[in-house]
């Protein structure tokens, strides 16, 4: 056992559980050790509190990590995401209520400890794009397609001078997030805005954006992207990610090379200062297409 009270309650629970679950677990605190422990242990001990919430909340994630899989065994016969429009994943995902609150949104929180290339983004936040930003200066940062709220929350925790705004569609990514951040204390300095950003531009500019794994849910991405530039100050600075060969429910547009990704954001203006590029986990066979993260450091 070890010597934090919810790393060892979820622990437990994966064990008594989710047994096929707990050698990734094992897994993520041999690579990542102490600091892996300390920061998950928090988040659980803030946001989940007590065995039900957490219980909860992991079969959220279970089911959340077990549907991708079974996405992933298609896409490497057909090759392909499942052909679906925005609209159709909107009523699918963003505005169902029990796909969001019991799958999605759980998982999908979980997923940044227990993924080790979502925890990767995490580190390449902390030490890569934060050198970039000005921890005394007041500023503003924009994030959008919010989620959970988990980045904001970083963002807001980071920068204490920061002021956030998040924009997202989904009635339940906004309930999700306003609880994170009533939970961590960063409500004052946070507002949520039901907005597309397409059809309706910020009045403000950002000093920095944030705009996590959102790219490969849109129709028209490039489009998204020229959008995203224009809501920057001249110098700010933006964290962009995005999925791929990751199918999911959601997941419209793919990407197959992290060099797609570059290119869109070099087409809509972005200067790229540094980028990581992940997968998921080592394919058992050479043929085998494993999902993948990338992350870039972008300037205006």
């Amino acid at each position: 056992m070890y010597n934090y009270v919810y790393i060892n309650k979820i622990k437990n629970l994966i064990n008594e559980k989710f047994p096929q679950f707990e050698k990734n677990f094992n897994k993520q605190i041999s690579l990542f050790g102490d600091k892996w422990l300390n920061e998950f242990d928090s988040e659980l001990e803030i946001f989940f509190k007590n065995d039900q919430s957490i219980l909860k909340a992991l079969q959220g994630y279970v089911n959340f990590s077990l549907e991708a899989m079974r996405l992933q065994i298609k896409f490497n016969i057909k090759k392909e995401y499942e052909n679906k429009t925005y609209a159709q994943a909107s009523s699918e995902v963003y505005f169902s209520e029990r796909y969001m609150m019991d799958l999605y949104l759980p998982g999908n929180h979980l997923s940044h400890y227990l993924w080790k290339h979502h925890y990767k983004q995490q580190i390449f936040f902390n030490k890569k794009f934060l050198k970039y930003c000005n921890l005394s200066k007041k500023s503003i940062f924009f994030d959008i397609g919010i989620g959970t709220g988990f980045y904001s929350k970083k963002m807001l925790q980071s920068l204490p001078n920061s002021i956030g705004f998040g924009f997202d569609l989904s009635p339940y990514s906004i309930k999700y997030a306003k609880r994170m951040m009533n939970l961590f204390k960063c409500e004052n300095r946070y507002k949520i805005i039901k907005q597309n950003i397409i059809k309706k531009k910020p009045k403000e500019l950002a000093d920095y954006i944030l705009c996590i794994e959102l790219l490969e849910h849109l129709e028209n991405p490039q489009l998204f992207l020229n959008h995203l530039f224009r809501m920057m100050k001249k110098g700010g600075y933006g964290l962009i990610s995005a999925a791929i060969n990751a199918p999911n429910q959601d997941h419209i547009y793919l990407y197959r090379k992290y060099n797609e990704v570059q290119k869109q954001l070099k087409a809509s203006g972005f200067r790229i200062i540094d980028f990581v590029n992940d997968k998921a986990y080592k394919p058992t066979k050479k043929s085998l297409i494993v999902p993948e993260n990338v992350a870039f450091i972008v300037k205006k």
